[in-house]
């Protein structure tokens, strides 16, 4: 018997190049138009929690292995050997799992393997394309030095082996040590860009990963982090710094990406990002080493509805109050919820008029 369970059905379906799209009220459920029957309105339902699919025009269904198998016409044995092959999504080893974390290195060093990896890597037209979409242009893509979570196993060997070259991967989070001792790197099974996690100074303290479907949690990003795994680290809540360094008034919001792309759109302004709402272990050092006397609070607009959001606002304003900092927040048009598409909306109008 197959290990299908082992496969993605996700990722399957892309290398069989269906497009999906998820259901908004089920975040593990998707639909597509059936490769089988020529459908043309999105019989194809895939079920990536329970690994199946099934059409409900024609009637066909099974699991990764079987739709892979019968897109490409070969049988159930050749498409598991081909898919473990391609995949990155099998899980890792037990052993690699509940192993102690090592001591994160410093942040020259994360800064030195990090700067190397992105400059291994390649951007994806698609990501690319994502990115011109949202506001940047080539020379803010290069600058962010955006690129893509490899997919493919032996790029990923290569990169790892560049590498081990020049550093010493121990405590670097987001690279870990399989069971053959060999060096590996935390991949996604669903892919994205890698995004460097600045700090006041244009170091690399860690990368996130926008990623390019939601996980089942319905979360679009994820820290490059290995916690847990044999030789692994776990990153940390650092806080992105883009922009004007020298400024005293300084916007405040939620992701790098987020925050690095509104940057650009005012001109360079100072923008500080948070991982997430309630991730503000790093805040009060971040503006005290700054000496940042005023912050614009420019959380995304779901606070309206999102209670979770309310309340980190909350505790956002008390820290600063108590640190004797200026704040203000902000609200905008609610049909955009961050303050990145906000602007984003707002400069393509500008063009057009």
């Amino acid at each position: 018997m197959y290990e299908y369970q082992n496969f993605d059905i996700i990722e399957v379906a892309g290398l069989c190049g269906i497009s999906l799209y998820q259901r908004k009220t089920k975040t593990a459920e998707y639909k597509a138009r059936c490769p089988f029957c020529g459908d043309k309105k999105y019989h194809l339902g895939i079920n990536r929690d329970k690994e199946r699919f099934h059409c409900f025009l024609c009637n066909e269904s099974g699991n990764s292995v079987s739709l892979y198998a019968r897109v490409n016409n070969i049988s159930n044995r050749e498409a598991y050997e081909e898919l473990r092959k391609k995949c990155s999504c099998s899980p890792p080893p037990r052993s690699v799992i509940k192993t102690a974390e090592n001591p994160i290195r410093s942040l020259y060093d994360r800064h030195n393997v990090y700067y190397d990896f992105l400059n291994m890597l390649r951007l994806e037209p698609r990501h690319y394309d994502n990115l011109v979409s949202r506001g940047l242009d080539f020379n803010d893509i290069h600058r962010f030095m955006y690129k893509s979570m490899p997919q493919d196993m032996n790029y990923r060997k290569k990169v790892i082996a560049g590498l081990l070259q020049k550093h010493n991967l121990d405590g670097i989070p987001g690279f870990f040590r399989a069971d053959s001792g060999e060096w590996c790197m935390y991949t996604n099974k669903n892919g994205g860009i890698f995004i460097p996690v600045c700090d006041k100074d244009g170091y690399i303290q860690g990368l996130q990963v926008r990623l390019d479907i939601c996980g089942g949690d319905g979360k679009k990003f994820r820290w490059f982090s290995t916690n847990g795994y044999r030789g692994g680290t776990g990153a940390k809540s650092w806080v992105h710094v883009v922009g004007d360094v020298t400024s005293k008034t300084a916007f405040l919001t939620e992701g790098p990406m987020k925050s690095d792309i509104s940057s650009v759109l005012s001109g360079g302004k100072l923008f500080l990002a948070i991982p997430g709402v309630n991730s503000t272990e790093y805040l009060t050092d971040t503006i005290l080493q700054m000496g940042i006397e005023r912050i614009n609070i420019m959380l995304d607009m779901d606070k309206r509805t999102n209670e979770n959001v309310r309340a980190a606002v909350r505790k956002i304003k008390s820290v600063l109050s108590d640190m004797g900092v200026e704040y203000r927040e902000y609200n905008w048009n609610p049909r955009y919820n961050g303050i990145d598409d906000y602007m984003a909306a707002r400069a393509r109008y500008q063009t057009a008029a």
